[in-house]
């Protein structure tokens, strides 16, 4: 499949907005965005190209099998693992190793964000923060990768089933046959497997030991056992003369060798615990090392082979044969072929014995306890949240084990498992179903835990174990919907509407400042749905949709970084995991600052290849911002308020004065929440058709900036989305092409087109229809466009009346204006408003609130035009007067209904005033005009002569 967005290099390069320079958004655009993440560093490494480019190649096309589906996504996990894993790696290589004890730099608590954003520059700045947060990454992948093809395995794919008859079994396929027949375990293995892995990146074992080995006085020698207490017995029946083995009970040797030491005086294994005498202290410390090795390496998951050759190293192979039985199953260790079920039963109750009541300190006790499935022995050596819950698990899953191999292993497994006690974590634990919830939440409680247990990433991996990522993740959404709500109502990640969402400790989850943590949970999110989804659970129902949506702000929020780091083309991809409208609204929301075309363009072709909708979010946009400014619900505030006109009398050359600027007195300056609408409406004419679509937004858009009195944003929006291009572009109806501003008069031109057939089947309207729609488009421009050409006059007006001596450039721009005021007030003056397909009492009080003072101010520059420019101008004015009066008409009602037919009179009394006095053209020819000759005007009618 061909991606759908281009991957970025990964050499750390400056990101580049998809904004256009010189259109750059508004200084407040984005501005709910920002406030969310108004603490953040927007910063962004390597790993998040990466982890886009992975989910765009696995994820996107899941067009096969269900089964062929699920290895897509298997594959997808162990891309995220093999990535985090050498990350982690790479930058853990390049900071120092701590010696100090066993527990590696990561495994102290804290919290901090990623500083990575170069991979050239990533491993010189890596703290130790940094690595922590790497490893725990990768831990958490290795955790997903190993227990979801479990979880989400193949129901309908033929399982193995255990043998039934009573033949003798390998050691190996006794425990294959316990696996097969308990899923539970199964899942404990995985799990004591992943802690095993994930403990093999802590400090090498001889580092681990070296401190107890300095201690032991020995220097590089790691053999020959205990040589400072063999020393001392050598010294001892040297200078005594004894012979033979020293008798701890002969009073002469204890009163010459041993005296108040206490010490041995054998050197067998046995000797410390049997005599219950000490070692020299060099050899304690020595002992110590040896016991910790042994317990760091069952940790690892090491096989017998090295765990034998450490011992064997240091002299010491006694040790790895008493671990040989089973240390915890690893595929590699050496086969038992002729294996007695009775033998490992008998072992384990021995093992336990030496845990609870051998042993000379607590790592030989521990070793013991992990072979016998010992809590309280292990737990004295844990240090971390791992080695608790790793205590725990193999507890619960070497008791299964046991428990299997009693009952199917014959008699004398029976017998030797009722002759000697042991632990039953299983009982210890009761009720299986809740064993891994109750064991993660008891961490979380516990003292020794509860700091590390409690940290973001550790709360993630134990909601993996417990089986409770659902819960977890929605708790994640909720904490993440409150922290962007806590000072403002937040657009893209809106309040959880559930009442009784309980109180939720907020140190576990990831907050919007953490770029790095919501980048592992979206991924994470994104999987477990898709793995639901194949699995044919749905969560669009009910309650589960509620919480589904709660889960889905952590994909929000990830969006949004990804809008803040400049990563617009990501977006898409992101946002395809949504569900509902909430897809097409976090898309909108998050690319709405793009404006430049060609970048929409590339926008609307990676969601093609994504599979999105396109018709539909373009549609779906102009309804988002018109809904956040409440538009439907919205009084006509232009009612009784629209008033351009300022008070006084009509002057002679002027008539009545119109305000200047009244759009304005910043004439580009557009609000925030207006610009968006008008981008919005930008975005749907990218798309092709949609015609009917796109007529309708229009004229809800005008009627908002309208009834709003945002005028300048109405100028804006007819300049940036006129009716002619909609026409034009949208329709296959023949509109003529313009280099400049067309008009008014393409309307006429769409009227009296062709209508095919199967554009008016599209539009699912007839010609009529379709001709109303687009009339109210072209009438609502044509006004703001009147209002526009007004304002400029009116300003021409104030500055003649300033300056005297205007340039002739600026007279035949005014000239211009006047034409373009005329051409555009046309629609405004007959029927405005009254013709459309449905009754819109918006469109009755707009008539209320614009005919009346537009026409008068329309007069106003008419007579300014008739003064200053030609008398023709007033004798249009005259022609206006008769057009106005003729009966039934609906301008002249607007002004009876609004008691303003004095003014109306007074205005063009004051034109015909003008026209009487004015014996001669300011500005024009003696000559009569061809419209003079066609309506049959006379300037010499209206001159007065002395």
């Amino acid at each position: 499949m061909v991606p759908a967005f281009r991957s970025p290099a990964s050499d750390g390069t400056s990101r580049a907005s998809s904004q256009s320079p010189a259109q750059g958004p508004l200084r407040d655009e984005m501005s709910d965005l920002e406030a969310t993440y108004q603490e953040s560093t927007i910063r962004a490494g390597e790993e998040v190209d990466y982890f886009a480019a992975q989910l765009d190649r696995y994820s996107t096309d899941l067009t096969g099998s269900p089964a062929e589906n699920r290895a897509h996504v298997f594959k997808l996990v162990d891309s995220y693992y093999t990535y985090s894993r050498k990350r982690a790696d790479r930058l853990r290589e390049n900071r120092p190793r701590d010696r100090s004890g066993r527990g590696a730099s990561w495994q102290t608590a804290g919290s901090a964000d990623m500083d990575i954003d170069e991979a050239d520059d990533s491993n010189s700045g890596a703290t130790p923060e940094d690595v922590r947060r790497a490893e725990e990454e990768a831990q958490t992948w290795d955790l997903l990768r190993r227990i979801l093809p479990l979880r989400y395995r193949d129901t309908t794919a033929a399982q193995p089933a255990p043998a039934g008859d009573n033949s003798a079994r390998t050691r190996r396929q006794w425990w294959n046959e316990f696996l097969i027949s308990d899923s539970t375990a199964r899942e404990r293995k995985i799990v004591l497997e992943w802690l095993q892995s994930s403990a093999s990146y802590r400090p090498p074992i001889d580092e681990v030991v070296s401190e107890l080995q300095q201690n032991a006085e020995r220097g590089d020698i790691v053999a020959h056992g205990w040589l400072h207490t063999r020393h001392k017995i050598k010294l001892q029946k040297s200078v005594n003369g004894y012979q033979g083995v020293l008798d701890p009970n002969d009073a002469a040797a204890a009163k010459s060798h041993l005296g108040s030491s206490t010490l041995v005086t054998q050197l067998d294994p046995d000797a410390v615990t049997r005599q219950a005498r000490k070692l020299e202290p060099q050899d304690e410390f020595f002992e110590r090392a040896i016991w910790l090795g042994c317990f760091e390496m069952l940790r690892r998951g090491c096989p017998m082979s090295k765990i034998r050759d450490w011992c064997s190293e240091r002299t010491e192979l006694w040790r790895a044969a008493s671990i040989a039985p089973l240390p915890l199953s690893n595929p590699e260790d050496d086969e038992q072929l002729e294996f007695e079920p009775s033998s490992l039963v008998l072992w384990r109750r021995m093992c336990f014995a030496a845990a609870r009541d051998g042993g000379t300190g607590d790592y030989d006790k521990a070793v013991y306890g992990l072979l016998a499935g010992d809590i309280a022995s292990v737990e004295r050596v844990c240090r971390s949240w791992d080695d608790f819950l790793f205590a725990q698990y193999n507890a619960l899953l070497r008791t299964q084990f046991d428990l299997y191999l009693t009952k199917h292993g014959g008699a004398d497994a029976a017998r030797a498992a009722e002759r000697f006690p042991s632990f039953n974590a299983v009982l210890h634990h009761s009720d299986p179903m809740t064993v891994s919830k109750r064991l993660i939440a008891s961490l979380e409680a516990d003292p020794r835990t509860s700091k590390e247990a409690t940290r973001t990433a550790k709360a993630l991996q134990g909601a993996i174990v417990a089986n409770e990522v659902d819960r977890h993740l929605f708790h994640q959404g909720v904490v993440l919907s409150r922290h962007a709500n806590q000072k403002q109502k937040s657009k893209l990640i809106p309040e959880v509407s559930l009442p009784h969402v309980e109180k939720l400790n907020q140190d576990k989850y990831f907050d919007l400042s953490d770029h790095d943590g919501l980048r592992v949970l979206a991924h994470v999110l994104i999987i477990i749905s898709t793995l639901d989804h194949l699995s044919g659970f749905t969560e669009d129902r009910g309650g589960l949709q509620v919480r589904h949506q709660a889960q889905e702000n952590i994909i929000a929020a990830y969006i949004s970084y990804l809008r803040l780091a400049n990563l617009e083309e990501m977006i898409p991809l992101y946002c395809s995991k949504l569900q509902g409208a909430r897809m097409y609204e976090t898309l909108s929301r998050n690319l709405i600052h793009i404006v430049d075309n060609d970048a929409r363009v590339h926008q609307l072709t990676i969601m093609r290849k994504l599979g999105l909708d396109l018709a539909e979010f373009v549609t779906s946009q102009p309804p988002i911002y018109l809904g956040d400014v409440q538009d439907s619900s919205l009084r006509c505030e232009a009612k009784g308020q629209f008033k351009i006109l300022e008070n006084g009398p009509a002057t002679l050359k002027y008539g009545r004065v119109v305000k200047p600027d009244f759009f304005g007195e910043d004439a580009e300056f557009v609000d925030q929440e207006d610009e968006l609408i008008i981008r919005a409406m930008e975005w749907l004419m990218c798309v092709p058709g949609l015609f009917v679509e796109t007529c309708t937004y229009a004229v809800r858009v005008y009627k908002y900036f309208l009834k709003r009195m945002r005028l300048r944003a109405a100028r804006a929006f007819s300049q940036r989305v006129s009716g002619w291009e909609i026409a034009r572009t949208k329709s296959p109806v023949l509109v003529k092409e313009a280099t400049e501003n067309p008009g008014p008069g393409w309307f006429e031109e769409f009227v009296s087109g062709e209508f095919p057939a199967d554009f008016l089947a599209i539009c699912q309207m007839d010609k009529e229809k379709l001709i109303n729609l687009v009339r109210n488009v072209w009438e609502l421009e044509c006004l703001v466009r009147a209002l526009d050409s007004i304002e400029t006059l009116s300003s021409v007006a104030g500055l003649s009346r300033e300056e005297s001596n205007a340039s002739r450039e600026m007279w035949r721009a005014t000239s211009q204006e006047v034409r373009s005021a005329k051409a555009c007030m046309q629609p405004v003056l007959r029927n405005w408003l009254l013709v459309s397909n449905e009754v819109d009492e918006d469109f009755q009080e707009l008539r209320a609130a614009y005919i009346p003072e537009t026409v008068l101010a329309y007069i106003s520059c008419l007579h300014f035009a008739g003064t200053s420019l030609s008398r023709d101008n007033l004798l249009e004015c005259m022609e206006l007067a008769a057009v106005i009066a003729e009966k039934g008409s609906d301008v002249a009602q607007e002004f009876m209904a609004c008691n303003r037919m004095k003014e109306l009179v007074e205005a063009f009394a004051s034109c015909s005033k003008a026209l009487a006095i004015w014996t001669s053209d300011k500005k024009g020819s003696q000559t009569n005009s061809k419209k003079i000759r066609e309506m049959g005007w006379s300037r010499e009618l209206w001159s007065i002569k002395p």
